[in-house]
């Protein structure tokens, strides 16, 4: 089988997602093509042994830590050009690869044109509606814009032969018009956590003590995570920690970029859960898929959510919910109240609880598996 995958190039966690099917279809012997740009073909291009093809640029804009919504549509006036260069992309792509199947991970134009050539298409989302009224209450524009954006993924949605949300069952509010498609798989990990090592084990390995104190700090693959990296650095010295691990994506610098003993600084970890399950609490902003991440292994954890951006919003209003995550606000976020805040979580006891009983509720998904399946059947092969 031929599987052409195609995730939306902002940040990893899209990236990450596709990159999880695309081992599992290589490992049973399936021909697999990646297409992306930004962080994502970055990363790919760079970390991976996927061939993958640059598809045209699409930009957010912003401030460091915050997503200026308005803004980035005011100069997206280009954007039905970047579209229709997007498909015709995509279209050459499919041509040329002729596969069995196209998976898109949010990035919406791609529907669209298998349904033009014929070609089943998978899309994989957490975040099929929409919403900024959290963030942009009684803005008409928003409103206007938020309308908008329902209706068109709607519609391209109901293009697909199914749709992949990688969460727990009914963790997102579907449109009745496209449920009957709408499948709850639990997350796409890139490793399974039942058999990953234990803790103590993942710790002898690495090189740390087993009574270290460990806090991570991982912030994604785009701009929008410089905020929260530099706060770190500057909380340092005032964190009740052993080590502090640093972690970034390709398109951010860490000013600390010497490692010491305490503070440990990567540019990319291929083995990113491992390093989250070794830690005893995980900060980050709170893309979807490290939210995932951290609710499957059970690590307590502060997100920050970018500004102004609604998924990230919900996606750190969920994990509250749960029980396994303080929820700090970007804007108002300093080293002081930072450094106040993780030493805070690494003591707190409910956190440590809520935690354990949100791992226990995710444990129950294979989501990767799930995946796998629904994709393999929409190809005309059940062979996973």
């Amino acid at each position: 089988m031929k599987v052409l995958l195609i995730p939306c190039g902002i940040g990893m966690g899209h990236t990450s997602r596709t990159v999880a099917l695309g081992r599992k279809f290589a490992e049973n012997g399936d021909e697999v093509l990646f297409a992306s740009y930004g962080s994502g073909f970055q990363t790919l291009n760079d970390h991976s042994d996927f061939d993958v093809v640059k598809l045209p640029e699409i930009k957010f804009y912003g401030s460091s830590g915050e997503l200026n919504l308005k803004y980035t549509a005011r100069k997206s006036i280009d954007a039905p050009f970047i579209f229709l260069k997007s498909i015709y992309h995509e279209s050459r792509i499919i041509k040329e690869f002729n596969p069995d199947v196209v998976v898109s991970d949010s990035h919406y134009s791609v529907p669209i044109t298998c349904k033009v050539l014929g070609i089943p298409c998978v899309l994989v989302s957490n975040d099929i509606c929409p919403d900024f009224k959290e963030v942009y209450p009684n803005d008409r524009t928003m409103d206007y814009l938020e309308n908008g954006l329902q209706r068109f993924i709607k519609d391209v949605s109901k293009l697909c032969q199914s749709i992949i949300i990688p969460d727990i069952q009914n963790s997102w509010d579907i449109s009745p018009q496209i449920r009957d498609r709408v499948n709850f798989t639990g997350p796409i990990l890139k490793m399974n956590t039942e058999t990953m090592d234990s803790k103590e084990e993942l710790r002898r390995r690495f090189g740390f003590e087993k009574s270290e104190k460990i806090v991570m700090v991982t912030v994604g693959g785009s701009e929008f995570g410089n905020k929260l990296i530099d706060l770190s650095c500057q909380a340092a010295p005032d964190l009740a920690c052993d080590r502090l691990i640093l972690v970034t994506g390709p398109q951010i610098t860490i000013d600390h970029e010497e490692s010491s003993s305490r503070i440990i600084c990567k540019k990319y970890l291929e083995d990113m859960m491992e390093w989250m399950k070794l830690s005893d609490l995980m900060v980050s902003l709170a893309g979807h898929t490290t939210c995932m991440e951290i609710a499957s292994l059970g690590i307590p954890s502060v997100l920050i959510p970018i500004e102004n951006h609604p998924e990230q919003l919900k996606n750190a209003m969920n994990m509250r919910k749960y029980g396994i995550a303080r929820v700090e606000n970007m804007e108002n976020l300093n080293s002081k109240n930072l450094s106040n805040t993780i030493n805070q979580a690494l003591d707190d006891v409910d956190l440590k609880e809520g935690s354990s009983t949100t791992q226990k509720i995710f444990s129950q998904y294979n989501g990767t598996a799930n995946a796998l399946k629904i994709i393999s059947g929409c190809a005309g092969r059940n062979n996973y």
